[in-house]
């Protein structure tokens, strides 16, 4: 099975399309960091999230004080503010696996490290391609993902929502 490490945006957005269960039926080993489970405050969202751990279907990797300090001293391109996002780049660098995210500054940083690096709008395609979604569910799904995040690229949207019909 092949690992994906995902960022806490990921999260948001599947969680707020009502696609959370068919994230985890993918055929993926699902992980985080525990700096973005810290990043999920809202009791409805970190109830479904802590379902999908208690279920061992979303590897959380609990990062040391050693690791903490690796990833600080983790020389990126870009300037990040705060550390969950370098957190999920520099696990997903160290396993050499697909980054999820759908953080701009973040894409573009993961790219420079030749890591694999897609995002929620990669995530409903998946659903599609892999059966878990119907054609019309999948338009759906990215008809509100393009209501409920205006930072997505609509063209790519509408370009899959095209590709669905």
């Amino acid at each position: 099975m092949k690992l994906i490490i995902t960022d806490t945006n990921v999260f948001f957005d599947i969680i707020s399309i009502g696609v959370l269960p068919e994230f985890f039926a993918l055929d993926y080993d699902i992980s985080t960091t525990d700096f973005v489970i810290n990043e999920i405050l809202k009791s409805h969202q970190k109830e479904q999230i802590e379902s999908f751990i208690r279920a061992k279907r979303l590897n959380v990797f609990k990062l040391t004080a050693d690791e903490i300090d690796e990833i600080r001293n983790f020389v990126t391109k870009r300037f990040f503010k705060g550390i969950t996002d370098k957190t999920v780049l520099w696990k997903s660098y160290q396993l050499k696996c697909l980054l999820l995210t759908g953080d701009k500054k973040l894409r573009n940083e993961a790219a420079d490290l030749e890591i694999e690096v897609h995002g929620s709008i990669w995530v409903i395609n998946e659903l599609f391609e892999k059966n878990i979604v119907s054609k019309a569910k999948g338009v759906e799904l990215l008809e509100k993902l393009k209501l409920l995040n205006a930072s997505l690229p609509h063209d790519d949207i509408d370009r899959l929502i095209v590709k669905f019909k």
